[in-house]
Protein backbone atom coordinates (compact mmCIF):
# COMPACT_ATOMS: atom_id res chain seq x y z
CA UNK A 1 0.00 0.00 0.00
CA UNK A 2 2.89 2.34 0.61
CA UNK A 3 4.30 1.55 -2.75
CA UNK A 4 1.23 1.80 -4.47
CA UNK A 5 0.78 5.59 -2.43
CA UNK A 6 4.65 6.58 -3.53
CA UNK A 7 3.70 5.75 -6.66
CA UNK A 8 0.98 7.76 -6.82
CA UNK A 9 2.36 10.47 -5.67
CA UNK A 10 5.21 10.25 -7.97
CA UNK A 11 3.10 10.12 -11.04
CA UNK A 12 0.86 13.13 -9.92
CA UNK A 13 4.22 14.93 -9.50
CA UNK A 14 5.12 13.94 -13.11
CA UNK A 15 1.72 15.07 -14.58
CA UNK A 16 2.06 18.69 -12.82
CA UNK A 17 5.94 19.20 -14.34
CA UNK A 18 4.42 18.20 -17.61
CA UNK A 19 1.70 20.52 -17.57
CA UNK A 20 3.89 23.17 -17.28
CA UNK A 21 6.31 21.84 -20.22
CA UNK A 22 3.58 22.16 -23.45
CA UNK A 23 4.99 24.59 -26.40
CA UNK A 24 4.09 26.99 -28.41
CA UNK A 25 5.73 27.84 -31.68
CA UNK A 26 5.58 29.75 -34.93
CA UNK A 27 8.03 29.98 -37.74
CA UNK A 28 7.75 31.93 -40.53
CA UNK A 29 10.45 32.06 -43.66
CA UNK A 30 10.11 34.17 -46.85
CA UNK A 31 12.35 32.52 -49.42
CA UNK A 32 13.98 34.37 -52.76
CA UNK A 33 14.62 33.11 -55.95
CA UNK A 34 18.52 32.95 -55.26
CA UNK A 35 17.76 30.90 -51.99
CA UNK A 36 18.13 33.49 -49.45
CA UNK A 37 15.82 34.75 -47.42
CA UNK A 38 14.71 35.65 -43.94
CA UNK A 39 13.29 34.60 -40.92
CA UNK A 40 11.04 35.59 -37.69
CA UNK A 41 10.59 32.68 -35.02
CA UNK A 42 8.96 32.46 -31.87
CA UNK A 43 8.46 29.75 -29.23
CA UNK A 44 7.43 29.79 -25.61
CA UNK A 45 9.19 26.81 -23.10
CA UNK A 46 8.71 25.73 -19.51
CA UNK A 47 10.44 28.60 -17.17
CA UNK A 48 11.49 25.84 -15.78
CA UNK A 49 13.50 23.97 -18.43
CA UNK A 50 15.15 27.48 -19.36
CA UNK A 51 16.30 28.20 -15.92
CA UNK A 52 18.04 24.73 -16.43
CA UNK A 53 19.81 26.14 -19.41
CA UNK A 54 20.65 29.62 -17.04
CA UNK A 55 17.34 31.15 -17.80
CA UNK A 56 17.27 34.35 -20.24
CA UNK A 57 21.26 34.82 -19.83
CA UNK A 58 21.78 31.11 -20.71
CA UNK A 59 19.64 31.11 -24.12
CA UNK A 60 20.78 34.40 -25.36
CA UNK A 61 24.21 33.16 -24.65
CA UNK A 62 22.94 29.91 -26.60
CA UNK A 63 21.58 31.68 -29.38
CA UNK A 64 24.75 34.01 -30.11
CA UNK A 65 26.59 30.81 -29.61
CA UNK A 66 24.47 29.18 -32.46
CA UNK A 67 24.47 32.65 -34.74
CA UNK A 68 28.82 32.98 -34.37
CA UNK A 69 28.84 29.36 -35.71
CA UNK A 70 26.54 30.30 -38.70
CA UNK A 71 27.87 32.71 -41.10
CA UNK A 72 24.70 32.97 -43.53
CA UNK A 73 23.12 34.52 -40.70
CA UNK A 74 23.04 38.45 -40.88
CA UNK A 75 21.06 41.28 -39.18
CA UNK A 76 20.21 38.96 -36.39
CA UNK A 77 17.84 40.35 -33.09
CA UNK A 78 17.07 37.70 -30.50
CA UNK A 79 14.89 38.50 -27.68
CA UNK A 80 14.06 36.11 -24.04
CA UNK A 81 11.87 37.35 -21.75
CA UNK A 82 10.02 35.17 -18.92
CA UNK A 83 6.01 35.87 -18.82
CA UNK A 84 5.01 34.42 -15.72
CA UNK A 85 6.24 30.93 -15.84
CA UNK A 86 6.89 30.80 -19.49
CA UNK A 87 9.83 31.40 -21.15
CA UNK A 88 9.50 33.12 -24.85
CA UNK A 89 12.34 33.09 -26.87
CA UNK A 90 12.08 35.55 -30.10
CA UNK A 91 14.48 35.18 -32.89
CA UNK A 92 14.85 37.21 -36.15
CA UNK A 93 17.52 37.23 -39.34
CA UNK A 94 17.97 37.01 -42.76
CA UNK A 95 20.21 34.41 -44.35
CA UNK A 96 22.78 34.25 -47.35
CA UNK A 97 21.37 30.47 -48.57
CA UNK A 98 18.48 28.69 -47.10
CA UNK A 99 20.34 25.62 -47.94
CA UNK A 100 23.23 26.44 -45.29
CA UNK A 101 20.90 27.15 -43.10
CA UNK A 102 19.12 23.76 -43.02
CA UNK A 103 22.66 22.49 -42.71
CA UNK A 104 23.63 24.22 -39.66
CA UNK A 105 20.53 23.71 -37.35
CA UNK A 106 20.49 19.98 -38.61
CA UNK A 107 24.05 19.47 -37.85
CA UNK A 108 25.84 19.95 -34.09
CA UNK A 109 25.23 23.33 -32.91
CA UNK A 110 24.76 25.05 -29.77
CA UNK A 111 20.88 24.71 -30.05
CA UNK A 112 21.39 20.90 -30.24
CA UNK A 113 23.35 21.16 -26.91
CA UNK A 114 22.92 20.56 -22.62
CA UNK A 115 19.21 20.25 -21.19
CA UNK A 116 17.59 21.86 -24.54
CA UNK A 117 18.40 19.33 -26.57
CA UNK A 118 15.91 16.41 -25.91
CA UNK A 119 13.44 19.54 -26.66
CA UNK A 120 15.09 21.33 -29.69
CA UNK A 121 16.19 18.23 -31.92
CA UNK A 122 12.70 16.74 -32.24
CA UNK A 123 11.12 20.43 -33.12
CA UNK A 124 13.79 21.47 -35.92
CA UNK A 125 13.12 17.68 -37.12
CA UNK A 126 14.47 15.73 -39.90
CA UNK A 127 14.87 17.58 -43.72
CA UNK A 128 14.64 15.97 -46.73
CA UNK A 129 15.81 17.92 -50.45
CA UNK A 130 16.14 16.82 -53.59
CA UNK A 131 16.87 19.31 -56.69
CA UNK A 132 16.06 18.54 -60.14
CA UNK A 133 16.60 22.28 -62.44
CA UNK A 134 15.14 24.67 -61.34
CA UNK A 135 12.25 22.72 -59.00
CA UNK A 136 13.42 22.00 -55.72
CA UNK A 137 11.48 19.73 -53.07
CA UNK A 138 11.44 19.91 -49.29
CA UNK A 139 10.25 17.69 -46.56
CA UNK A 140 10.20 18.34 -43.11
CA UNK A 141 9.37 15.75 -40.57
CA UNK A 142 9.27 17.49 -36.66
CA UNK A 143 8.17 15.11 -34.11
CA UNK A 144 7.29 17.15 -30.94
CA UNK A 145 6.15 14.08 -29.07
CA UNK A 146 9.40 13.25 -28.65
CA UNK A 147 10.01 16.86 -27.46
CA UNK A 148 7.49 16.38 -24.69
CA UNK A 149 7.97 12.05 -24.03
CA UNK A 150 5.50 12.15 -21.12
CA UNK A 151 2.54 13.93 -22.91
CA UNK A 152 0.31 11.17 -23.01
CA UNK A 153 -0.49 11.53 -19.00
CA UNK A 154 -1.27 15.09 -19.86
CA UNK A 155 -5.65 15.74 -19.71
CA UNK A 156 -6.57 17.29 -23.39
CA UNK A 157 -7.57 20.57 -21.28
CA UNK A 158 -3.90 21.79 -20.67
CA UNK A 159 -3.50 21.63 -24.53
CA UNK A 160 -6.29 23.97 -25.66
CA UNK A 161 -4.75 27.09 -26.82
CA UNK A 162 -1.58 25.45 -27.98
CA UNK A 163 -0.51 25.61 -31.50
CA UNK A 164 2.61 24.59 -33.81
CA UNK A 165 2.52 27.02 -36.83
CA UNK A 166 4.61 26.83 -39.53
CA UNK A 167 4.62 29.49 -42.43
CA UNK A 168 6.91 29.67 -46.00
CA UNK A 169 6.41 32.44 -48.46
CA UNK A 170 8.22 31.23 -51.82
CA UNK A 171 8.96 33.47 -54.41
CA UNK A 172 6.47 31.44 -57.15
CA UNK A 173 3.46 29.17 -56.43
CA UNK A 174 4.24 25.22 -54.99
CA UNK A 175 3.92 23.18 -57.43
CA UNK A 176 2.52 20.36 -54.72
CA UNK A 177 2.08 20.55 -51.14
CA UNK A 178 0.40 19.29 -47.83
CA UNK A 179 -0.29 22.54 -46.73
CA UNK A 180 -2.86 23.21 -44.40
CA UNK A 181 -4.00 25.99 -46.21
CA UNK A 182 -2.58 28.63 -49.12
CA UNK A 183 -2.85 32.05 -49.92
CA UNK A 184 -1.18 34.65 -51.76
CA UNK A 185 -2.17 32.38 -54.93
CA UNK A 186 0.00 29.31 -53.81
CA UNK A 187 3.06 31.37 -52.60
CA UNK A 188 1.80 31.59 -48.70
CA UNK A 189 1.93 27.81 -47.56
CA UNK A 190 0.54 27.84 -44.05
CA UNK A 191 0.79 24.15 -41.51
CA UNK A 192 -1.30 25.12 -38.44
CA UNK A 193 -1.95 22.40 -36.32
CA UNK A 194 -3.33 22.04 -32.54
CA UNK A 195 -0.52 20.83 -30.39
CA UNK A 196 -2.58 18.01 -29.32
CA UNK A 197 -2.64 16.80 -32.79
CA UNK A 198 0.72 17.35 -33.71
CA UNK A 199 1.63 15.52 -30.64
CA UNK A 200 -0.18 12.28 -31.75
CA UNK A 201 1.19 12.58 -35.31
CA UNK A 202 4.59 13.53 -36.76
CA UNK A 203 4.24 17.12 -38.51
CA UNK A 204 5.05 16.95 -42.21
CA UNK A 205 5.97 20.13 -44.22
CA UNK A 206 6.25 19.23 -47.48
CA UNK A 207 6.11 21.33 -50.78
CA UNK A 208 7.63 21.40 -54.13
CA UNK A 209 7.95 24.72 -56.21
CA UNK A 210 10.19 26.34 -59.15
CA UNK A 211 12.76 28.61 -58.11
CA UNK A 212 13.32 32.14 -60.40
CA UNK A 213 16.38 32.31 -62.24
CA UNK A 214 18.04 35.11 -60.10
CA UNK A 215 18.43 38.32 -61.64
CA UNK A 216 21.70 38.75 -61.95
CA UNK A 217 22.20 35.34 -63.39
CA UNK A 218 19.44 37.34 -65.98
CA UNK A 219 21.95 39.86 -66.78
CA UNK A 220 25.16 38.11 -67.11
CA UNK A 221 22.97 36.02 -69.97
CA UNK A 222 21.76 39.26 -71.37
CA UNK A 223 25.60 41.05 -71.00
CA UNK A 224 26.50 37.76 -72.61
CA UNK A 225 24.39 37.84 -76.01
CA UNK A 226 25.29 41.49 -76.64
CA UNK A 227 29.03 40.76 -76.03
CA UNK A 228 28.59 38.04 -78.64
CA UNK A 229 26.68 40.32 -81.12
CA UNK A 230 28.77 42.90 -80.81
CA UNK A 231 31.93 39.99 -81.42
CA UNK A 232 29.69 38.35 -84.06
CA UNK A 233 29.17 42.34 -85.83
CA UNK A 234 32.91 43.53 -85.39
CA UNK A 235 34.09 39.58 -87.24
CA UNK A 236 31.61 40.50 -89.96
CA UNK A 237 32.36 44.43 -90.55
CA UNK A 238 36.38 43.09 -90.32
CA UNK A 239 35.31 40.48 -93.51
CA UNK A 240 33.57 42.77 -95.44
CA UNK A 241 36.17 45.31 -95.07
CA UNK A 242 38.83 42.56 -96.19
CA UNK A 243 36.61 41.63 -99.06
CA UNK A 244 36.48 45.11 -100.56
CA UNK A 245 40.31 45.63 -100.02
CA UNK A 246 40.68 42.13 -102.55
CA UNK A 247 38.76 43.61 -104.76
CA UNK A 248 39.57 46.79 -105.20
CA UNK A 249 43.12 45.57 -105.15
CA UNK A 250 41.92 43.46 -107.98
CA UNK A 251 40.72 46.06 -110.51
Amino acid sequence: MQAMRRLSHLLLLAVCALVASCIDGREEFWLAGDGSGRAEIRYEVPASLARGCGGEAGLIKLLDEFVRETPTLTNVTRRVTCEGERMVVDFKASFKSALDLIAAVSGDSALSAGNLKPVVEPLIGHFAIRRSGRAVELTRTVRPAKALPGSFFMPASQFDGRRLVYIVHLPLAAAETNATRTEDGGRTLIWDQALQDALKNSVVIHFKAAMPIPWWLIAAAVAALGLLGWLGFRLHARRCGKRRAVTGGGA
